[in-house]
This record gives C-alpha cells, sequence and structure tokens, in this order.
C-alpha cells in the first residue's frame, strides 16, 4: 500500500474519527456513524480493530463475521511469512520493502499489538539504514496517533525520530527532517504548543506529502488553529490571506475555517461567533484537539474581545453584546472573568453598563494630561507585574515557613 502514490490518505484514518465520536454522549445512538464504520471495518477485514470498537463501544460482536476477518488475516500473513523467508528475499531493498508492507498492512486492520512490535524492533535494528528506522519510528507514531492519540507514544516517536536523524553519518538529510518536522507539527498541537506547532504546519503545506499521516486537508485546518491562536495580528494576514499555498487551499478547500479566519480579520464579530461555534464542534470529534477545544474557544473569545476594546477607551455592554451577537449579560459575565483574571486589561462599570479599557496612564506631571502607550504594550507590562507580585508572594510566603523551622 503506498498513499502517496494518489495523494490519498488511507481510509482507515477516518475509522479512529468514528471511533472516537461514537464515545461521545451526543453520538453513542448515531445509527448512520455505526453504520459507517462497521462497514469500513468489513471493507478492510480489520478484525482486531473490530475487537477493540465491539469492546471499547459495548457493541455486540458478530462472531461469524469476526471469524470471516481473521481468516483473511491469517491468510495475508501466511502470504508475509512466505515472502520473508530468505530463499524469497533477493537483496536487501527487497528485504526492507517487505517488512514495510507487512508493517502497513497491520496497521491498516488497526492490528496495534503486532505493529507495535515489528516497528519497535525496527526502528531498533542498527543493520538498517537510517531511513528504514526513520520509517519504523514514524510508524509507531501512526500507531500511537491512530490508536487513542497516545500523547506519551507520540512523543517517543519523536524523540527518537531526532536521536536518528542528528546521529547519521551526516546529521540527517533535509527530507529527514522535512519529514520529522510534520510529525512533530502534529505533536506540538495536541500539547497545546500553538506557535510551535503553526510554524512547523506553515511549512510543510506548500510541500506536503506526508499522506500517510494525515490528508493535505487536515494539515491546512489544523494549520489554520494553530495560527489563529498563536500568531498575532498582523502575522495572521501574511501567513494565510498572503500565503498562496494556504490561502488558495483555505479557499478551495476549508470555506468554513476561511470565513473563520476572515471574519476575526475583518472585524465580523458576530459571523466570527458564528464561526467559532463550527469549529468548536468539528474540535469535539476530532480526537486529536478535543481535549482541547474548551480552552481553545475560551482564548479566541479572549482574543476577539481584546481585539475589539483596543479601539476604545469605553464601550457599551449592550453594544458589544449585539456587537457579538450575543446577550448583554453573557458579555458582563464573560469579560468580568477576563478581567478578574487579569486576562483582559479592562473593568466594567456595572452602573453605567459599560466595559471601561485600561490602555491609558495618566502622566504624573500634571492631571490634565495623559500618556497613551500601545494597548499590547500596556497589557504585556501589567501582566508581567501582576506575575512578579503573585511570585514575590508566594516566595515571601515560603520564606516564611522555612524561618519557622531553622534555628538561627
Amino acid at each position: 500500500m503506498d498513499p502517496d502514490a494518489d495523494h490519498n490518505t488511507p481510509s482507515y484514518w477516518e475509522l479512529a474519527k468514528l471511533k472516537f465520536a461514537l464515545g461521545l454522549p451526543e453520538h453513542q445512538n448515531d445509527a448512520e456513524m455505526k453504520n459507517k464504520l462497521l462497514a469500513g471495518i468489513v471493507e478492510g477485514d480489520m478484525a482486531p480493530y473490530y475487537i477493540s470498537v465491539c469492546t471499547d463501544l459495548g457493541w455486540n460482536m458478530d462472531l461469524a463475521l469476526l471469524d470471516k476477518m481473521l481468516a483473511v488475516n491469517k491468510e495475508r500473513q501466511a502470504k508475509f511469512d512466505a515472502e520473508s523467508d530468505g530463499d524469497s528475499v533477493s537483496d536487501e531493498d527487497d528485504y526492507t520493502s517487505k517488512w514495510q508492507e507487512k508493517l502497513d498492512y497491520y496497521c491498516s486492520i488497526g492490528d496495534k499489538e503486532n505493529a507495535q512490535k515489528l516497528a519497535t524492533t525496527k526502528s531498533q535494528d542498527k543493520s538498517l539504514s537510517i531511513q528504514s528506522r526513520l520509517y519504523a519510528v514514524f510508524g509507531l507514531f501512526r500507531i500511537s496517533y491512530f490508536h487513542g492519540c497516545d500523547i506519551f507514544g507520540m512523543k517517543k516517536a519523536i524523540e527518537k525520530a531526532t536521536e536518528l536523524i542528528e546521529g547519521g553519518p551526516i546529521s540527517g538529510g533535509a527530507g529527514d527532517w522535512s519529514s520529522r518536522n510534520k510529525y512533530e507539527g502534529l505533536y506540538s498541537l495536541a500539547i497545546r504548543e500553538y506557535d510551535k506547532s503553526a510554524r512547523l504546519l506553515l511549512e510543510a503545506v506548500p510541500t506536503y506529502e506526508s499522506y500517510e499521516l494525515a490528508s493535505f486537508e487536515d494539515i491546512v485546518k489544523y494549520a489554520l488553529l494553530a495560527c489563529m491562536i498563536s500568531l498575532p495580528r498582523h502575522e495572521l494576514q501574511n501567513n494565510l490571506s498572503k500565503h498562496g499555498e494556504m490561502a488558495q487551499a483555505l479557499k478551495l478547500k476549508c470555506p468554513d475555517h476561511c470565513e473563520y479566519f476572515s471574519s476575526l480579520y475583518e472585524c465580523r464579530y458576530a459571523d466570527f461567533f458564528v464561526s467559532l461555534a463550527l469549529i468548536e464542534k468539528m474540535m469535539r470529534v476530532d480526537p486529536l484537539l478535543h481535549p482541547h477545544y474548551r480552552q481553545y474557544v475560551r482564548d479566541m473569545r479572549l482574543r476577539a474581545y481584546d481585539q475589539l476594546l483596543q479601539a476604545y477607551r469605553t464601550f457599551g455592554l449592550q453594544r458589544m453584546g449585539e456587537t457579538f451577537g450575543v446577550t448583554t449579560e453573557f458579555i458582563e459575565n464573560e469579560v468580568g472573568r477576563f478581567a478578574a483574571d487579569g486576562r483582559l486589561l479592562c473593568k466594567i462599570d456595572r452602573v453605567a453598563k459599560v466595559v471601561i479599557t485600561k490602555f491609558y496612564v495618566n502622566d504624573e506631571k500634571s492631571r490634565d494630561n495623559q500618556v497613551f502607550y500601545s494597548p499590547q504594550a500596556v497589557h504585556d507590562r501589567e501582566v508581567l507585574y501582576q506575575k512578579i507580585i503573585k511570585h514575590g508572594d508566594h516566595l515571601l510566603n515560603r520564606m516564611k515557613k522555612l524561618a519557622r523551622v531553622i534555628d538561627f
């Protein structure tokens, strides 16, 4: 199986997303999803994955169907074993292609145990070339990614790939680093290192060829999500609307994500909240993004509030609610919570029903003069000041506790 040949991601990747979605309360009884998942399993004769699905989702196992798929798997296994005999393998390249094909087959039927065993053995085999061992390491990453997004397993694979590339005879070729970076881009997104993920995935878009990992469309979506939460406004324009490959891919393949970006950039906040709700729905059923969707959506709302308020000294709560297409009570509660946490540089006058921003300071020399600073500069300085005070208090408290037990 060579997914790169026709730039198609293996179909079994979609089954992992379906399985995850069916594990969520709102989709547990979704008949269409169940039928689609079962059809994909039957089509691929995925006996090991069928056992996993029935166990995890509480399905009644069809033993006749299972026996039929196991028979196909055993027949294919016997064929691999026969082809791997020494007499049947003419040279090293032929031997490498045989075990790689076997590993791909194990992955395609969801046989986690045998796939991990084979990939681990080959990744540690020093008689193989660096490229062959990297193939096995990337296989370990995909196995961890496919079976429940195992962050620890993905991390170990990235570390092993880095070790192999840096320890190679020429410290790894450009192609080795490029492949590793695409995998690390997804891993960084999974652990909320959005800045790093955005940089790596943006670099991957123009020359993306790792279709065994994810489709080009998915990589574009992930790159956009990472950029939206991590890059400043001017870099968003340069990397999304002025980035040829990204801009074209967003318009043609990801119109909802394109609207998500453009609505925020063009200050159409009501439309942005609608798009953000769609993004939240997509993230919730994505096994890679699900653990972060609440934090991500909350921080993107914060970014929208901050972008709006930077241009004003005061802003009415009712007008702000209308601007974002939500109720005044929602705005008052959420903006108040962000302000209390020090994440939004403003305060709420509940009597006058306005938001008062703090993007200005009084000049000490004259009450009539005011010195204005960049909103972002004031915000950064305010946050830094609050962190210093908080950590300073913590340090003093620890020193007092230590003083009680030390005899001077």
